[in-house]
């Protein structure tokens, strides 16, 4: 018994307590943080002010990595043939982004789909390491309405 505490205080010791996630007001203690996308009801999608973003600025609090996951109401999709998902709108992004890619999960896990499918959720994965703390990423959310028409709205995630 006191060998099993030992080696499992030894693993603990191994990892450094910044490769745990904390929560954050929008992200889970796993590093999960999700974000709803609503459009209003009867209202086009082509004016950006019938698109709601929550929360409309994503923050990531201290400690460690998040997945960010995006998720579409309805009818509405990440289209890989229209050029849709999650679009920075600089390239100064500290090397804190990667991995982005449209899901059918809404954790965020990838799904084994035929590529070119049009997908409910897109997410990124971020590092949020401690020198990006307060940074903010302007962002375009760019998706297909039900008719095809092409919807877009520009929020922002503040790292740390």
């Amino acid at each position: 018994m006191l060998a099993r505490t030992m080696v499992a205080a030894a693993v603990l010791l191994a990892f450094p307590s910044s490769a745990y996630a904390q929560a954050s007001p929008h992200c889970n203690a796993g590093g999960v943080c999700k974000v709803a996308i609503d459009v209003a009801a009867g209202k086009p999608c082509t004016d950006q002010a019938n698109i709601t973003v929550k929360p409309d600025t994503v923050i990531m609090g201290p400690g460690g990595q998040r997945m960010i996951v995006w998720t579409l109401p309805g009818a509405y999709r990440f289209c890989p043939a229209n050029g849709d998902g999650i679009l920075f709108k600089s390239s100064e992004l500290d090397f804190q982004f990667f991995d982005g890619a449209r899901t059918d999960d809404a954790d965020g896990t990838d799904d084994h789909g035929p590529p070119d499918r049009c997908r409910k959720h897109f997410r990124w994965k971020n590092k949020n390491e401690p020198f990006t703390a307060q940074r903010q990423y302007p962002y375009l959310v760019k998706f297909t309405g039900p008719a095809g028409e092409a919807c877009v709205k520009d929020p922002f995630i503040r790292n740390g």
